[in-house]
């Protein structure tokens, strides 16, 4: 049906129905009025190059998907009624009501606005709008009173967005994308640890918005390692600089709400753009990179990595087993993996770079010197702490940029903590060498060196012998690292050698050995006690 110049009004007296059956509704240049009441069913495809009139419905109710193209214009109300969907191959407005029945609308690239006295009724999440391209579902003058998007990314995953707006009422448009990526729009999509899916937000008039957002997603949404205990909503800032990226600190994670779907809420967003629903990928980047010698491993400028050559180091970090990294304190951090590529002998031949062990590294309020945050990562050879890559500074996700203390941790040595406050960047590298000077390592209350020294004047490390992991060295009295080393460890065997991965191994060969070449009693004894069975060595409460 072709309507070209001229006004076609249907009246509502009881019950009035244009049926245009498996025909197109094509209105050029032509005044469309339907009346209060009336309804417009169409089966086949809509075209539009003014605004439809009157207060009436147009029905869209084919048996085949339908494409309606309204070139910006409006329509006062619509009813979805086809299981076959509708494509929207042009901007549209509603006026009035958009109402599901059966299937969904495909935006593609096309925006479809709803009046500012609009409504979306009926929507679920098997009758929604599918935002699978740029186009974005908008509300118009959207102000304190929240409104629904029933938007999703495909047919198939349906990410609805309420949005309240108490700042100054504005266009807001919503769409879903498919995936998590590492720069909001673009970049690596994340595979663990979010919800798969982006909101893409936008306002007419930049500024004056303060939006509550709640989004909403299934389990089967979920990548693995997602922690519905402990995340939320993080906003990618765009930026150039140094405030550039995801910005969730564990301060704002909490607990989903919900049982399947499940909603978290970000309130006091002012700023819009890409949001997403997840825990460390999504959490505010801190990167460091402290470089720390073990004591037990060292030798002539680097440290040994038998460890690695023997394929000992396990793939997930130690630390969480142990209680080192503890479920209060776990912030970011906690559970750690690496592959073998990375940290075993599969990596190849031994270079500086190669990974010698796990570590912890932690950061401290620098007024209550309490920690706030922990993480695993590797330490190489030549002393550089490293990410689970291998390779990139340590990024203690989740904390503001700032000034902290940062300490290092190893599960048979004690633990070193920067002198001072060290002032750590989102998107510049902070790098602290330990191992240069004893004035490195704060030494508040520490009657022995803070650190062992290696080369006489010129270099330093974690001090080797703490295998039983009470921050003490001790060779007698309770809680002895011998006893640890000699009846734990070898049953009171002395001559027997354990192979593997053991905080008794404080040479870090990859042998306890109490007696014999190379044995750790020697360790224990000779080089860290220097001979004196009597001494202790011991590190801050950290």
């Amino acid at each position: 049906m072709k309507l070209r110049n001229l006004r076609l009004a249907l009246l509502a007296c009881g019950t009035v129905i244009c049926n245009i059956a498996s025909a197109q509704l094509f209105i050029d240049q032509a005044t469309f009025t339907i009346q209060s009441g009336a309804t417009v069913t169409v089966q086949g495809d809509v075209t539009s190059n003014v605004d439809i009139q009157g207060t009436g419905k147009v029905i869209l109710k084919g048996t085949a998907n339908q494409n309606v193209n309204l070139n910006g214009f409006s329509v006062p109300n619509v009813e979805v009624d086809n299981a076959s969907n509708v494509t929207l191959t042009g901007n549209a407005k509603v006026a009035g009501d958009l109402l599901f029945t059966n299937g969904k609308v495909l935006l593609g690239n096309n925006n479809l606005s709803i009046a500012s006295a609009g409504t979306i009724t009926g929507a679920s999440n098997a009758k929604y709008v599918v935002t699978n391209g740029t186009g974005k579902l908008v509300k118009a003058a959207l102000g304190a009173a929240a409104f629904t998007f029933p938007i999703g990314n495909s047919t198939t995953a349906y990410n609805p967005l309420a949005i309240s707006n108490s700042g100054t009422a504005d266009s807001i448009g919503a769409r879903a994308f498919a995936t998590v990526l590492s720069a909001g729009t673009t970049g690596t999509a994340f595979t663990k640890e979010v919800v798969n899916n982006s909101w893409d937000v936008s306002e007419a008039v930049a500024g004056g918005s303060n939006l509550s957002v709640t989004a909403t997603w299934s389990g089967t949404d979920e990548l693995s390692g997602f922690d519905r205990t402990r995340s939320g909503i993080s906003y990618y800032i765009p930026t150039v600089g140094a405030t550039q990226g995801w910005d969730l600190l564990n301060s704002q994670t909490t607990a989903a709400v919900g049982a399947n779907p499940y909603t978290y809420t970000r309130t006091a967003v002012t700023s819009v753009g890409t949001f997403a629903v997840g825990t460390r990928p999504v959490l505010s980047p801190l990167l460091v990179t402290p470089k720390v010698f073990l004591q037990g491993a060292y030798s002539a400028g680097l440290m040994t990595d038998g460890l690695r050559s023997g394929n000992l180091i396990p793939t997930t970090e130690p630390y969480t087993a142990s209680n080192v990294i503890t479920a209060v304190l776990r912030g970011s951090g906690g559970g750690e993996t690496s592959t073998a590529s990375i940290i075993g002998s599969a990596a190849g031949a031994s270079t500086a770079n190669s990974i010698v062990d796990w570590v912890v590294v932690q950061l401290h309020n620098t007024g209550s010197n309490a920690v706030l945050s922990q993480r695993a990562a590797l330490l190489q050879r030549d002393g550089d702490v490293v990410d689970v890559d291998g390779v990139s500074p340590v990024n203690m996700a989740g904390n503001a940029a700032g000034s902290y203390f940062v300490s290092v941790r190893h599960r048979n040595h004690l633990g070193v903590r920067t002198a001072a406050g060290l002032t750590l960047a989102k998107t510049t590298n902070t790098n602290y060498d330990f191992t240069s000077s004893l004035a490195q390592a704060y030494a508040v209350g520490i009657t022995n060196n803070v650190m062992a020294t290696l080369v006489a004047s010129t270099t330093f490390g974690m001090w080797a012998g703490d295998a039983s992991g009470n921050k003490q060295v001790k060779y007698t009295g309770p809680g002895n690292d011998e006893n640890q080393l000699l009846n734990t460890t070898l049953g009171g065997v002395k001559g027997a050698i354990i192979s593997g991965y053991n905080n008794s191994d404080l040479n870090m060969n990859g042998q306890v050995k109490y007696t014999g070449p190379g044995n750790d009693e020697n360790i224990l004894l000779n080089i860290v006690l220097a001979g004196a069975k009597g001494a202790i060595i011991s590190q801050p409460n950290f």
